[in-house]
């Protein structure tokens, strides 16, 4: 599928939230269009496969803007995780290449006693390539790549997670805090 490129996506994607804003009806859209540029792995290279030893992780940037669309991919190196996060902005994960798994959280509690959550592991699936994740706003996941090889998948973001007030949470600790900021690859 050669004929569907990088910039072509990018441009589908912000007509979407051009027309649309809510987020479920925007992700209804995207998520199509995230299976299929993932099918048209010509936009991958070496540089997506590229991981940041100190956090498990490589994030490469594609497409940035502030105020809108974050178009990246993230390599999770084996083993390499998150822990449970929010990203205060809709988001659609594809899998691009490898397997990760990536959990579903519910929260628990009602959110008024400030650095405590308590969560609970909802959902569990394992997203190969071509699989779709979507998350609302305040939707709570984590990933993490359980086999021997890197895992490359496409995260599409509504603004960059860079100007967005996330929150990581520690399940066991019953903890929420400030979401780190990840870094990137240059």
């Amino acid at each position: 599928m050669a004929d569907y490129s990088m910039d072509q996506f990018i441009a589908d994607v912000k007509a979407v939230q051009a027309a649309h804003t809510d987020p479920k009806d925007i992700l209804q859209r995207v998520a199509p269009l995230a299976q299929k540029i993932a099918d048209a792995k010509d936009w991958v290279n070496d540089s997506h496969y590229r991981v940041e030893e100190s956090q498990g992780i490589g994030i490469t940037v594609i497409h940035e803007e502030p105020e809108d669309l974050l178009v990246e991919t993230v390599c999770w190196s084996p083993g390499g995780g998150v822990l449970p996060h929010d990203h205060q902005t809709w988001g659609c994960v594809v899998g691009i290449d490898g397997a990760e798994k990536n959990v579903t959280w519910l929260r628990k509690d009602d959110g008024t006693k400030e650095g405590y959550a308590d969560l609970e592991n909802y959902h569990e699936m394992v997203m190969r390539h071509g699989d779709i994740c979507t998350l609302l706003p305040n939707d709570i996941h984590s990933v993490h790549n359980e086999g021997d090889v890197p895992s490359v998948s496409l995260h599409i973001y509504g603004r960059s997670l860079a100007f967005t007030d996330r929150h990581e949470f520690d399940p066991e600790a019953k903890v929420v805090r400030p979401c780190p900021k990840r870094k990137r690859n240059d």
